[in-house]
């Protein structure tokens, strides 16, 4: 009888706080915040990546010039981890490639069942 008694008040202490943190954590949460009115939406931030500059360095794999001015520093930037670092920062992250497959090659479909196997 004293076990049931310890678990009522354990469960009733435990519901209790839980409760507390309930009301804490929704009073001062900062949901009140999020009516700014602002858009959301990621139409604008796609809008601005599709209709980028494709003029840059390495764009449509053309080939990056270096200054003669900046071709020391090149050097030293070679040498930190044996790539060019300085071509690699002038280069963006989304750069467009041209396509380069075959004619033929762009009208096949290649979808084979793989087997798996254990």
């Amino acid at each position: 009888m004293r076990r049931l008694v310890y678990c009522k008040v354990v469960l009733a202490t435990s519901q209790m706080w839980v409760l507390v943190d309930v009301f804490f954590l929704l009073y001062f949460s900062e949901h009140n915040k999020c009516d700014d009115k602002k858009e959301r939406s990621l139409l604008p931030a796609l809008r601005a990546v599709i209709s980028r500059n494709q003029e840059g360095p390495g764009e449509m794999g053309k080939a990056v010039l270096i200054p003669k001015d900046d071709q020391e520093k090149m050097k030293e930037l070679f040498k930190i981890n044996q790539f060019n670092l300085m071509v690699c920062d002038l280069t963006a992250l989304n750069r467009s490639l041209p396509y380069v497959r075959w004619e033929d090659a762009r009208q096949k479909s290649i979808l084979k069942n793989f087997q798996t196997q254990g």
